[in-house]
Parts: structure tokens; C-alpha cells; sequence
């Protein structure tokens, strides 16, 4: 069991909490590939079968999926497998919309923002459109918790853990995805690496095939050593 966990709003809202330490995830350094571009360095070895899904669709286009909808269909196909147990998630650690404990998401490093006024604007518009950019900020940036984070080689992360859905749990405030998702008997593994177009699934069989079957999904079978597509 984590020790004591530190909430955010964002996080209670999913049901799901920050984890009190790391040890959820002391498993996966051992199964990874040599770090570098390849499945094998997002998904740990010894599932039954891999398999890629893309995040953003070839070409763009207006009115498609986003990646938040690709990762719905794709909890989609891991809940029965999954069932009711919990689900720990990795994000990792460098995101700018992060804040240090106890400092203020209006002021704090990693994000700000800057304002166009016209010509002629008053103190008091321009305090009031201060105000609402700090507003934005400070409903979207998220206070890191003050807790032993998860080091793999080259990259660390904070852990959560939560109901399958819990997944989702940041994608309102700030759009973004955990890169580790993985419930508590292992049984299948997500990796969504940063700057990434794809993201990778270790799996049993049936899974993997249901998977490529999916007909909303641009899903095709992988093995460890293939390359992602990271757009770096």
C-alpha cells in the first residue's frame, strides 16, 4: 500500500488521488528497453502482444477524434479486462502547467501570460483582464504532490491512481495524457510518451486483437523494437 496521498481538485473529481510514493511502479524499470524512441522503451517486455494506436489521425483533419476521444474507445476495449480494480497512471514530471506545492498557480514558474490591450485602455480594464488570465491559470494548472516521484532511466513522474476513467482525469483542465497507465495485476500496459503521435499497448492476445479490430481505431500489431512516432 502508498502512504498518505496529497488530493487536487482535478484528480478528486475522477475519484482518484495522488500517490503517496513511488512503489506502485518500482516494477516497470526492470522490463524497459534501452531508452530511446522505440515501443519497448514505453510498454515494459512480456505481454503476450503489442500493438500501437495512433493519436492523431494522418492528415488533421477538421472535426476528427481527438486524442482524448482515441484513449476513450481504447479504455473502452481494456474495461473488461479491467473490471473494477484500480488503475495507476504516470505523468510525467516536466510539464509546464505543473506547479510546486503550496505556491501560487497564478505566479508560479512554467506557465504565464500576456495581454494585447488596445490603445487607450484604461488601469482598471487592464487590471480586470490581469485578473482573468490569472483566473485561467489558476484553473488549469496542477500543484504537483509532494511525494517521492517514480525515476525511470532519464525521466521521472508523479503517480495517481483511480477508476479506469480516471485516465481522463486532466484531459478537461489542461488536454494533456499520462504517459504509464497500467492497473494493479499488470495485466495490460499503456505507454503515451511525451510529444508522441501514437501510443503503445502491451497486452494479452485477445486484447491486441480486439484492438485491431476496432474499426474508429488506426490500431496495427507492434513488437518491442519498433519506432514510435514522436514528434520531437
Amino acid at each position: 500500500m502508498s502512504g498518505e496521498v496529497v488530493r487536487t481538485s482535478h484528480l478528486a473529481v475522477a475519484g482518484a488521488r495522488w500517490d503517496g510514493d513511488a512503489a506502485a511502479g518500482v516494477w516497470i524499470a526492470p522490463r524497459l528497453g534501452p531508452f530511446g524512441p522505440t515501443l519497448g522503451h514505453a510498454v515494459p517486455h512480456g505481454y503476450d502482444a503489442y500493438a500501437v494506436v495512433r493519436l492523431v489521425p494522418d492528415g488533421d483533419q477538421a472535426g476528427g477524434p481527438s486524442s482524448a476521444d482515441v484513449v476513450r474507445r481504447v479504455l473502452d476495449v481494456l474495461a473488461p479486462v479491467t473490471g473494477a480494480q484500480p488503475v495507476h497512471c504516470g505523468l510525467w514530471e516536466g510539464w509546464g502547467f505543473l506547479h510546486d506545492p503550496g505556491t501560487d498557480p497564478r505566479t508560479a514558474p512554467g506557465m504565464g501570460t500576456a495581454l494585447l490591450m488596445a490603445p487607450g485602455a484604461t488601469p482598471g480594464e487592464r487590471a480586470r483582464a490581469e485578473a482573468e488570465a490569472a483566473a485561467v491559470l489558476a484553473a488549469v494548472r496542477v500543484e504537483r504532490p509532494a511525494a517521492e516521484r517514480l525515476d525511470l532511466p532519464h525521466r521521472g513522474y508523479h503517480l495517481w491512481t483511480g477508476p479506469l476513467r480516471a485516465v481522463l482525469a486532466l484531459d478537461a483542465a489542461i488536454h494533456d495524457l499520462p504517459s504509464l497507465v497500467w492497473p494493479d495485476d499488470r495485466t495490460w500496459f499503456v505507454g503515451v510518451p511525451i510529444y508522441t503521435r501514437e501510443l503503445a499497448i502491451g497486452a494479452p492476445r485477445a486484447v491486441v486483437d480486439a484492438l485491431l479490430a476496432d474499426p474508429t481505431l488506426a490500431a496495427r500489431e507492434a513488437a518491442p523494437s519498433d519506432v514510435l512516432d514522436v514528434d520531437d
